[in-house]
């Protein structure tokens, strides 16, 4: 047969007995379907390969494929690429997924999703639903758009609202929904909010997670009521909430599993208040917490007693009334101590600084603590380190994000900034097993090896020689100079192997 395809490629090879046994990703498939030439060679037990159609793959195989596709591109390759029970029939397909943006002409995509929605009709059940709008579109039409899936029982439904033109508001219905078992709002602009009327009869029974991504939530009032109308619900995900005008916040939820309440850099961090007064956490089957804020005024309650991971960004306001600083450095201390069940934890740079300078010592001890990340920067001290370590008798793992940072009095027993041979090194009493050290934060790949070798190695050193437990030393370089730097320096440091720790083993990798 003659194979059919866009431009001349050679043909694609495939195991026809392992398809259904590899989990082939599906953008890969898209691919090879539009970009190959649609012939896949099966290879019989006598090893003589036959040429097959794609359309010679097993029937059931063509909805699941296809469905997992942005549904333009399902549509476009059934229509142009397959033949009979190949081509896609729109009534057998429970994921839709659309996208507009700027490079689309808003007459043709509302006439295309209407098309595909008259095709697949009503009353058919929908696992997933997304929608992004990246440019402004009729919000007349989103909105009815929106009730397609919510008539249709959906279980996943994600709306991404960047761009509306027009009256647009989103349907109290969304929020009685008894079949969602996902919701994700995203949003800018207050394009999306909530306010008492949407949740007057929430109702979302079977709901296990919740995203609310810039959405505008009027109260504390509404917020605690969205939350009780989902017993079951499991994660919880609030990104640049706006909620500073709330007087306080309450994340009550006994079923709730995975918690994150963080800030990203679309908003100035001093922009404003971004903590309200008083914030309540009564959640004691959560797991993970992933927190970035201000310090608030208050927490009457942290029950985070079945934590075992944790983020933490802390941050504090600038006080110049002495007074709010010790209040601050109360409630600074309260959250530290709240969390010191946790067996993973991670630490941003503005948390250790808050450690030192707005808390009240000392540093609780992280009874459970088995793994501990540290992010560091060159502008700011390790002082709160050498007590922090000290506070971990069970610490394992050690991660730091960045080595080099400013030399200080107060880190002297942890590094060699201000070193005193005299002093004996809180490391000396460290737990810690394994060391991993990354050239610099991790999300910012500064090549900081190349910049200071000679500093970096002596750092190194110093954390061999002081700390007896340790056996495997990883060293990441997240640059190409840098990890070339880096096998340099392991040269050196090896030669510390059996002079430091006996068991220590190191490990050059690229992050």
């Amino acid at each position: 047969m003659r194979s059919r395809s866009i431009v001349p490629q050679p043909p694609l090879y495939f195991r026809y007995d392992l398809w259904v046994l590899l989990d082939f990703s599906m953008y890969d498939l898209y691919f090879n379907l539009v970009f190959a030439n649609f012939r896949f060679v099966a290879m019989a037990s006598n090893k003589k390969k036959k040429d097959t159609e794609l359309c010679d793959l097993p029937k059931d195989l063509a909805p699941n494929i296809l469905s997992w596709l942005p549904t333009k591109t399902a549509v476009t390759v059934s229509l142009l690429f397959m033949k009979g029970w190949w081509r896609i029939d729109m009534k057998s397909l429970s994921r839709l997924k659309f996208s507009f943006s700027d490079d689309q002409e808003e007459e043709h995509f509302v006439r295309f999703v209407a098309q595909v929605l008259r095709l697949r009709g009503s009353n058919r059940k929908l696992d997933s639903f997304s929608l992004t709008l990246n440019d402004e579109i009729d919000g007349g039409f989103v909105t009815r758009l929106v009730d397609y899936p919510l008539d249709n029982g959906v279980e996943k439904l994600k709306l991404s609202i960047y761009g509306i033109e027009g009256n647009f508001q989103l349907r109290p219905r969304v929020f009685s929904q008894a079949s969602l078992v996902t919701l994700k709002l995203a949003t800018n602009r207050d394009l999306i909010w909530i306010n008492g009327d949407d949740v007057a009869a929430v109702h979302l029974p079977n709901l296990k997670t919740l995203w609310l991504d810039d959405v505008l939530v009027v109260d504390v009032e509404v917020f605690v009521r969205l939350l009780s109308g989902c017993p079951i619900l499991e994660e919880l995900v609030m990104i640049d909430m706006k909620w500073q005008k709330w007087e306080a916040c309450f994340v009550v939820s006994a079923s709730l599993k995975r918690l994150k309440i963080i800030w990203t850099d679309n908003v100035e961090m001093d922009e404003f208040d971004r903590c309200p007064q008083s914030v309540l956490f009564d959640t004691p089957n959560l797991l993970y917490l992933e927190y970035t804020d201000h310090i608030a005024g208050q927490y009457p309650v942290l029950n985070f007693s079945s934590l075992i991971e944790a983020k933490i960004r802390l941050e504090k306001i600038d006080e110049e009334d002495e007074e709010e600083e010790v209040i601050v450095a109360d409630k600074a201390t309260a959250f530290i101590t709240g969390i010191n069940s946790v067996r993973k934890l991670y630490l941003h740079v503005n948390t250790i600084q808050v450690l030192h300078y707005n808390f009240d010592p000392p540093i609780p001890e992280f009874v459970n603590l088995s793994h501990l990340t540290i992010q560091s920067d060159k502008t700011l001290g390790w002082d709160a380190i050498p007590e922090l370590l000290s506070s971990c008798p069970r610490l394992e793992t050690l991660v730091l994000e960045g080595l080099f940072h400013l030399a200080t009095d107060g880190c002297g027993d942890v590094c060699l900034c201000r070193n005193n041979e005299q002093t004996i090194s809180c490391l000396v009493k460290s737990p810690v097993t394994h060391l991993e050290i990354y050239e610099g934060i991790v999300e910012k790949g500064r090549g900081e090896v190349t910049e200071d070798a000679a500093r970096f190695v002596e750092q190194v050193k110093w954390f061999m020689m002081n700390m007896p437990q340790l056996q495997q030393v990883k060293i990441y370089g997240q640059t190409e100079d840098s990890v070339i730097a880096l096998y340099d320096i392991a040269t050196e440091l090896r030669r510390l192997e059996g002079k430091a720790s006996p068991k220590v083993q190191i490990y050059i990798l690229q992050a």
